[in-house]
């Protein structure tokens, strides 16, 4: 299994994919700040704390940026010819699956990881300090360990769709699904009126990725909030990954 990930790992890191969306992502997170400071000083007049706060309302962008991520590692040139090989050579299917899976959680750290230093360590230099700036670093720090639960949630989804769907719109349809469209219907039943029925809505709306985010105002290291993220991302994980790759397992390779 360390040969395969390390394989996996050099030939993703390797394509011009993955280094031209990182480039786009430091960008944007480089952009920011320095256009604040040099080009639009009147548009943002925060400190380094505000800089932060804006991030977290587009923390479940990343559930989104998930299919990007699986992508990287999962292409369509991989799926369509190099994955029928490693099948015909005999790899086993467990360790085909979880290499791409692991491999992608690697990527998708890795990304996350550089964006987010890029922009902390620009906002920091260009931008004053302020005195509640602390607590809203504790409140990033907060979100995004909450966050990152169900991002791995929406990639382990991601990543089961593309091994069991050959083609790429049904493929974008269940995740999409899966991530928005679900969450849109069960708040059409809760408005329902029907007790029994918006009950039995809100409690499966309270297990999709995208519920937890939705809430907006929380209180500072809220262990609830926190069990309620780490709950809901662990079991699209585990669930995901255990569904994906038992459908894998039976899957006839063309």
């Amino acid at each position: 299994m360390k040969h395969y990930l390390t394989a996996e790992w050099g030939r993703a890191v390797a394509r011009p994919y993955f280094r031209a969306f990182l480039l786009v992502l430091l960008a944007l997170a480089a952009g920011l700040p320095l256009l604040w400071r040099f080009g639009l000083g009147d548009m943002f007049q925060g400190s380094f704390g505000d800089s932060l706060s804006l991030l977290t309302p587009f923390f479940t962008v990343g559930l989104y940026l998930a299919v990007v991520v699986a992508d990287e590692v999962f292409s369509d040139q991989y799926k369509n010819d190099t994955l029928k090989n490693e099948v015909s050579f005999g790899l086993p299917r467990r360790r085909i699956y979880l290499g791409k899976l692991v491999t992608a959680a690697g990527i998708g750290l890795v990304l996350a990881f550089l964006t987010l230093l890029v922009y902390a360590v620009l906002c920091r230099v260009l931008l004053p300090g302020a005195v509640g700036d602390w607590v809203q670093i504790q409140t990033f720090l907060f979100r995004l360990l909450g966050a990152l639960p169900l991002w791995m949630g929406a990639l382990s989804l991601t990543v089961a769709a593309m091994f069991n769907l050959a083609h790429t719109i049904p493929m974008m349809v269940v995740v999409l699904g899966c991530l928005g469209g679900l969450s849109s219907v069960l708040r059409m039943v809760m408005r329902t009126g029907v007790d029994w029925l918006a009950r039995g809505a809100e409690m499966l709306y309270h297990l999709l990725l995208t519920a937890p985010m939705d809430v907006m105002e929380v209180p500072l290291w809220s262990p609830a909030w926190l069990g309620w993220t780490w709950g809901v991302g662990l079991l699209w994980t585990l669930g995901a990954a255990a569904a994906g790759l038992a459908l894998f397992a039976r899957r006839d390779i063309r």
